[in-house]
């Protein structure tokens, strides 16, 4: 499970958008829930709109309920310009989830933000030479970063420099290039912060895997493995393709979940997916989506399921 804690809604709903795109199943909430199955959970809250202290203690209260459902990592959704209380919420953040540094990455090439040599820059033009100078509730005054931020505490480094060990680092980024390469830097015990960009490029780096299973009379022509060690190596690179007898099928996929966590099952041949969903317990699907005709992707507990019949094509984008 990945969450999220947006400080308004639009943000919430643009970083769920992209987890659909990256075939997580997505929920948006006002309100942590008691328990979540698995995918993304975006919490929208409006701590932007309010006073300091509220929303410093909203955040902390939400961050410590999230962190009781036990998440993979927690990204905090800012705005991309630094509207809001950007420190404070984050310092609480680290505070509650026991982490000595965030990295934050505001900027989004894609949309004509970027952060050079300190200072912010939209359509290559200083930002506060923008519309955003005349926002009502947090007008931005200057380009250079720390000062957006309020604080001269605030460290601010390229894609390639090295990072201390605690404290808020701002991230710069010139290309879309440098958001891979801070998703590629990520380190255990650093809270993850910034605009969508960011968010995208991390999962784009650590998306959940996929598994193929293949039950039908065809089996036997497949390259599969129902070696479940060697499956579970492979689910790390992001796929794996398993092939075999239904009942032989559905107790390694069984195994296999119980280690690694996927974003989805990808099943061919009816009878072998009646199996594997029998052995799981699964008895509800919702369909999301018809990718070919006979080929319906459905959410399950936690992952999708895509159910493909045995004599049927593999739609494009869906074979292994």
């Amino acid at each position: 499970m990945i969450a999220v804690i947006a400080d308004d809604l639009t943000g919430a709903a643009e970083l769920s958008g992209i987890g659909l795109r990256h075939g997580l199943m997505t929920e948006v909430r006002r309100v942590v829930p008691a328990v979540f199955g698995g995918g993304l959970l975006v919490i929208a809250t409006d701590t932007r709109s309010h006073a300091l202290e509220e929303a410093v203690a909203e955040i902390r209260d939400i961050t410590t309920s999230v962190l009781g459902l036990g998440p993979q990592w927690v990204y905090k959704k800012t705005d991309s310009v630094l509207r809001g209380h950007v420190i404070a919420e984050l310092r609480v953040q680290m505070e509650v989830l026991g982490f000595s540094r965030a990295l934050l990455i505001p900027a989004n090439p894609v949309l004509g933000r970027t952060i050079v040599d300190g200072h912010y820059y939209l359509n290559g033009a200083p930002v506060n030479e923008s519309s955003f100078a005349k926002d009502p509730d947090f007008p931005v005054v200057s380009s250079d970063v720390r000062e957006m931020l309020g604080d001269a505490g605030v460290v601010v480094r390229k894609v390639d420099e090295e990072l201390p060990d605690s404290g808020i680092v701002v991230g710069e980024v010139g290309s879309v290039d440098d958001l891979a390469g801070w998703a590629g830097r990520v380190e255990a015990g650093t809270l993850l912060a910034g605009a969508s960009g960011f968010f995208d490029a991390l999962l784009a780096m650590r998306r959940a895997p996929v598994l193929y299973v293949s039950g039908t009379t065809y089996w036997a022509n497949k390259q599969g493995s129902l070696d479940v060690e060697a499956v579970v190596e492979l689910l790390k690179g992001g796929k794996a393709f398993i092939a075999g007898r239904k009942e032989e099928l559905a107790e390694a996929v069984e195994k296999i979940l119980s280690r690694v966590p996927v974003a989805e099952l990808v099943i061919e041949g009816g009878s072998t997916a009646y199996a594997v969903l029998e052995r799981l317990g699964i008895e509800r699907l919702v369909p999301e989506r018809e990718l070919a005709p006979g080929v319906v992707r459905m959410r399950a507990a936690g992952f999708y399921v895509t159910v493909k019949p045995g004599s049927y094509p593999w739609p494009d984008g869906l074979s292994y």
